[in-house]
């Protein structure tokens, strides 16, 4: 156990020592983080961002002759043509369904508008206009809170009044309904938040690959040949490798952590949840990368699989291109990565979800390190 423990310490010294080690696993990935949450929280040009899918649950009741303020919700504000460049309106029966949806990443929002919507605001009695946001879908989420606030302050104006019949009198009009925005959880999620999480699984994946680099590299100069011309067993030289792929990792993954916590407040969700999907991923990505060693053999093409992987992964996740814009077949390859599960965890642990979310994406990691762990294993004698 002594000489894994030191194998794996000399793998994370190794990482200490090194300046561009350091820069290209901490200070580049926060300096991404501050450039895309900073980008995402400006004002975006509506041509840069593509329709979101938007669902509208509506029970707000109208008598024969008259429109309900959610029919004019639905039919007049949201199928403006300017709101349709950014979302796609969907009205949905099953409330249930719909909320499985935005659940599951599928959709931007829900909005619900309650039976008793149009006649609470003519009464002057409390009127709720609720609208379920998905974490993830930041930038169109604030857009959209956007458009349904400036709904709910124009409903007493004339412009709106005027689109009912003459039976429904502007000044019979009691106070603005109020918007409820509610979260796919108990918290919204930032963009900083989101942009922390991605971008920390990315790098994280980045190191682990060019520690698998590294393995190869110690192989193909014989220093794993002459270890093993020492008392120390081949199992322990593997173990402490895998261990100091791992280490690394983990402590790569705090160092970010914390940065984020510090230079921009990233409320990463209860610590000791993130700690443990960190420790998971970490682990993930540990053997992931030493498997990848076994299949490429060479220290050069490690190294550009390393860039490579992180992208894609990060691709596949959702980090650089949201999720549930996928189609129904790519979203199940999503669900085959690391990345994909984190992500959700992260986010779900960061939404105040609780820990009833975190085990199923902790257990997925967890097994994701167990195969490839056992595969990387094998890298000394293929």
């Amino acid at each position: 156990m002594r000489k894994i423990t030191g194998i794996a310490l000399n793998g994370l010294l190794l990482m200490v020592r090194d300046p561009k080690v350091l820069v290209l696993s901490l200070l580049m990935p926060l300096l991404l983080v501050a450039i895309l949450g900073t980008a995402l929280r400006g004002l975006i040009d509506q041509g840069q961002i593509s329709p979101g899918t938007v669902l509208v649950f509506n029970e707000d009741v109208a008598s024969s002759s008259s429109r309900s303020f959610g029919q004019l919700l639905v039919t007049d504000v949201l199928a403006n043509d300017a709101v349709k460049t950014l979302f796609v309106v969907t009205p949905v029966t099953d409330l249930r369904a719909a909320q499985t949806d935005l659940q599951d990443g599928k959709v931007t929002a829900l909005i619900q508008i309650p039976p008793t919507f149009t006649a609470d605001a003519l009464a002057g009695r409390p009127a709720m206009l609720q609208l379920y946001r998905n974490p993830a879908d930041l930038t169109r989420g604030e857009i959209l809170v956007q458009v349904l606030q400036g709904f709910t302050n124009q409903i007493k104006s004339q412009l709106l009044s005027a689109q009912l019949t003459a039976e429904t009198s502007p000044t019979s009009v009691g106070l603005p309904p109020k918007l409820t925005v509610v979260p796919v959880g108990k918290k919204s999620v930032s963009s900083f938040q989101y942009y922390a999480v991605a971008m920390a699984l990315m790098f994280i994946i980045m190191t682990a690959f060019q520690r698998g680099a590294k393995l190869l590299d110690e192989r193909a100069t014989g220093t794993l040949l002459r270890a093993l011309t020492t008392p120390t067993s081949t199992g322990t030289i593997v173990a402490g490798n895998l261990a100091g792929s791992a280490l690394v990792t983990i402590t790569q993954f705090i160092a970010l952590m914390v940065g984020a916590r510090i230079l921009f407040g990233v409320d990463w969700g209860p610590w000791p949840n993130a700690l443990l999907l960190g420790a998971a991923y970490s682990l993930a990505a540990a053997g992931l990368g030493t498997a990848a060693a076994v299949l490429l053999k060479q220290p050069k093409a490690m190294e550009i699989a390393s860039g490579a992987a992180s992208n894609l992964l990060g691709l596949l996740s959702g980090a650089l291109f949201p999720i549930y814009k996928f189609p129904g077949a790519l979203l199940l390859v999503a669900k085959l990565t690391p990345n994909y599960w984190a992500l959700q965890g992260f986010l779900d642990q960061m939404a105040g979800l609780g820990t009833a979310h975190l085990w199923p994406p902790v257990a997925v990691l967890l097994s994701i390190a167990l195969v490839t762990g056992y595969v990387g294993s094998r890298y000394v004698t293929s």
